[in-house]
């Protein structure tokens, strides 16, 4: 049991490294932009870079893993995450910054997907949900900590500290792994149980023809979209339009990313109550009104704490959906996790593209665009987190009528 705590932590520790990954360096991008003689926009695009070398990096990995094994494959990953990180620290020209935050994203990007996997090879379905719920609670604190830790190390040592601060943590994190992270994929550990394996076409066919798959996937990835479109729009809200100083953000900001550990703390306990359909279904509810609320809020000019709070509870609706719809959509397979949790990843990030990039079009010099897409989005999350509810009560109606005959 200490054995898998410790696994857990690790895994957890993986998942920290892309949070502290995109906030980390946040406070430093006006200083960043005379660096490297550009603008922002230019340094924000190092953003959008590191998502996109996220996404393309777990199609790789997902599938990698399955067929070479977890540990090698996180070897791999962690190995380019450092060598990207360490490249950083020494440029300052804009375009090996976009090059390397590419790869550092790439191999950054096998620890969440891998982590996944493991979880569900170690754990049954309904245990899974705390474990991913464990994990959130472990890495919720690096949404909290890292601007104020990135505004320390601006101040003392510069924008590039961050860089190598990530660095170390790239190198703890393979260390422990090395050490303490068992090899839990049996096609490594036991090569005979599966001589019969399906191909990657057919394990592509088989997840995407699986309806929980489809719909806790969707969710899951609204849910993701939602809370990056807060992240990369909330200084824009907090210090622009309402003028708050950076270390007044970091405070707001640190505060609404409670929420994401408040709801790690609480889901576990929920679903010995609920059903993890339906505590689903109904945080997709608490998501929509909330988002819609945010509406009023934002088109009236009303109390800013008042869309702090709204933000706040919008998060908490975040993190209740994200370890149970991890677990939904990865508990149904026997093989393949590894490229089931890929496609999560990957849908994730392709819909946070998609609506970052129709938030762009609808930009303004006001914060009406991000509440109206995050609503529009709940709509969307609440029909999917519905058909999840359906699906539940008809396959526990069936069982009941069996039961009964």
């Amino acid at each position: 049991m200490k054995k898998l705590n410790i696994v857990v932590f690790i895994l957890a520790l993986l998942n920290t490294l892309e949070s502290l990954s995109i906030d980390l360096y946040l406070p430093a991008f006006p200083s960043m932009a005379e660096i490297f003689k550009t603008d922002i926009g230019h340094i924000q695009i190092s953003i959008s870079v590191f998502f996109a070398g996220f996404a393309f990096g777990q199609l790789l990995w997902g599938p990698l893993s399955d067929k070479k094994g977890r540990k090698p494959m996180l070897y791999c990953g962690l190995i380019l995450f450092i060598i990207g990180a360490t490249a950083i620290y020494f440029t300052s020209d804009i375009y090996v910054l976009w090059a390397m935050r590419f790869l550092q994203a790439f191999g950054g990007s096998a620890g969440i997907v891998i982590g996944r996997a493991i979880i569900i090879d170690l754990y049954d379905k309904q245990k899974s949900v705390t474990i991913f719920s464990q994990q959130s609670q472990i890495s919720g604190i690096a949404p909290i900590v890292a601007p104020l830790l990135g505004s320390v190390f601006l101040k003392f040592w510069g924008w590039n500290s961050s860089f190598a601060f990530l660095c170390i943590m790239g190198l703890i994190t393979f260390f422990m792994v090395y050490k303490y992270v068992p090899e839990t994929n049996t096609r490594i550990s036991q090569p005979d149980v599966h001589r019969n394996e399906i191909g990657l076409k057919d394990q592509l066919k088989m997840i995407l023809s699986n309806r929980d798959f489809i719909n806790s996937t969707m969710v899951g990835s609204i849910a993701f979209a939602s809370l990056i479109i807060y992240i990369s729009n909330a200084p824009f809200l907090f210090m622009e339009l309402h003028g708050f100083s950076s270390g007044v953000f970091s405070f707001i900001f640190a505060f609404n990313s409670l929420a994401l550990i408040m709801a790690a703390y609480i889901t576990p306990k929920l679903i010995k109550r609920i059903s993890n359909s339906n505590l689903l279904f109904i945080a997709t509810i608490a998501l929509l009104v909330v988002c819609a609320l945010h509406i009023l809020i934002a088109a009236e000019h009303l109390s800013v704490a008042l869309e702090i709070a709204v933000l706040y509870l919008s998060l908490l609706a975040i993190g209740i959906l994200f370890p149970i719809t991890s677990a939904h959509a990865l508990s149904p397979f026997k093989e393949g996790r590894g490229t089931a949790a890929a496609l999560l990843g990957f849908t994730q990030l392709i819909v946070t593209f998609l609506m970052s990039g129709l938030l762009g079009l609808l930009e303004a010099n006001s914060i009406i665009p991000m509440v109206v897409t995050r609503t529009g989005m709940a709509v969307i999350a609440v029909w999917f987190g519905y058909q999840i509810f359906k699906s539940q009560k008809v396959a526990t109606g069936s069982k009941v009528v069996l039961k009964d005959f």
